[in-house]
């Protein structure tokens, strides 16, 4: 089988037929070019139904035509693409040891009822869909990463119910799409950030654009790692663009799919540029990169989603993430709501610092103690002569931009409240 710019070609009869089969699509599909016999007369006209008696008069005539199966472009080959599409993508939250994802989805089962709708029908346009079917054929473990990066995307904005059009497809989408540039020799498998994270970005969108992805899919895309998202200890992929667009997958969804999609009544229906769409769609990508590039790094298999949950809780109490969008999710993971509510009160704490980044709780997750990383001994709320001494550094715990070197530090008397508020939480 091949994906062709204009639709799916096979090369053998058994291959073509076993497609026709399985997929239901007897009488629903034809060919977009006749199959002719070796004098070039035709045996099988375009765009005739193919049903049972054709396959089995080219069975009969084997060896004797060219094995060409063009497979033309219709509603019932789309739909069953689609069907494929969103089968394999919800595979991947029915895989167990997917952990985080299926904790995500697997609690909030008032949702899912609509969430095979919103995947099928995120794969709206002919192009779209072949481009994801020639990548699941092709490439599936890179299928896989993009798919669960679509699942975190859209699960951080399924968990309620927004009043604006097109939310959860977008979010789906931008997911999807983030990393489309950076399957060759499993550079998805690295870390992006900072300059990498804009490098590979930078060809996703070229592919996005020639994909006809919506402009709030674009617009989160381009502008998703614009938090200075880091991951301490952790170096970032080397990208070269042009390397990359020289890959061949690249290089056949640059070319795009050659042929005209139909304007579908969701796509009217989405108008124009939606601001409010758009900005939530950006934050739930923004949420997604994070907790994708986690996991990629985590050590500790067993306890990845508590750990998780945890510093992505402290990053959103401290303002890095939309809480709407991070409140409910966390609250699918009902077996980590003692350590949520514990660094959801430590951030509370350290919130409440004079000079806002310099109360620091030590160490985290199970903070005993707060000091002053910055240092400020005129605040009034320096307990002088109780300076702790760190001998080692410690990792910012999920905090982009913060991390906590080897030194002396005073102590911060909001560590009084520390202890007052923590002892009411673990009771």
């Amino acid at each position: 089988m091949k994906i062709t710019n204009a639709g799916i070609e096979f090369l053998e009869f058994n291959e073509f037929k076993n497609f026709a089969v399985d997929y239901d699509l007897l009488g629903s599909v034809s060919l977009s070019e006749p199959v002719v016999d070796k004098n070039g007369s035709i045996l099988i006209k375009e765009k005739v139904a193919i049903k049972e008696n054709i396959l089995k008069k080219l069975e009969g005539m084997e060896g004797n035509y060219i094995p060409s199966f063009k497979l033309a472009m219709s509603k019932d080959l789309m739909r069953m693409l689609r069907m494929v599409l969103s089968k394999a993508i919800l595979s991947r939250i029915e895989d167990r040891s997917n952990e985080f994802i299926f904790h995500l989805y697997e609690q909030n089962a008032e949702r899912m009822a609509s969430l095979k709708g919103i995947i099928q029908n995120s794969f709206y346009s002919k192009s779209l869909a072949l481009s994801f079917f020639r990548i699941l054929l092709s490439h599936k473990e890179f299928f896989n990463h993009l798919a669960d990066f679509g699942l975190l995307s859209l699960g951080s904005v399924i968990q309620k119910q927004y009043g604006f059009k097109m939310v959860n497809r977008f979010s789906f989408l931008a997911g999807l799409c983030a990393d489309i540039a950076v399957s060759k020799e499993g550079l998805y498998k690295q870390s992006f950030f900072g300059s990498s994270l804009t490098s590979a970005v930078s060809l996703s969108l070229e592919i996005a654009r020639k994909l006809n992805l919506p402009e709030e899919v674009i617009s989160a895309i381009n502008n998703h790692g614009s938090n200075g998202f880091e991951i301490p200890g952790v170096v970032p992929a080397t990208v070269n663009v042009d390397d990359l667009r020289k890959h061949q997958l690249n290089q056949d969804l640059l070319a795009g799919s050659g042929m005209e999609d139909d304007a579908s009544d969701d796509e009217e229906e989405a108008g124009e540029y939606a601001d409010d769409t758009a900005e939530v769609t950006l934050d739930a990508l923004k949420i997604a990169r994070y907790i994708i590039e986690n996991l990629k790094v985590s050590t500790e298999k067993e306890h990845v989603s508590e750990k998780l949950l945890v510093m992505f809780t402290y990053n959103a109490e401290k303002g890095l993430f939309r809480k709407d969008l991070a409140d409910p999710m966390t609250s699918r993971f009902k077996e980590f709501d003692q350590a949520i509510k514990r660094i959801r009160t430590i951030a509370e704490i350290e919130n409440k610092c004079k000079f806002q980044t310099s109360a620091w709780a030590y160490p985290k997750p199970k903070a005993a103690q707060i000091l002053c990383r910055d240092k400020n001994y005129q605040c009034p709320w320096i307990v002088n002569g109780w300076d702790l001494r760190i001998i080692s550094p410690q990792d910012p715990f999920g905090h982009i931009g913060t991390s906590l070197d080897v030194g002396t530090y005073p102590k911060c008397a909001l560590e009084e409240e520390l202890h007052a508020k923590i002892k009411y939480t673990d009771s």
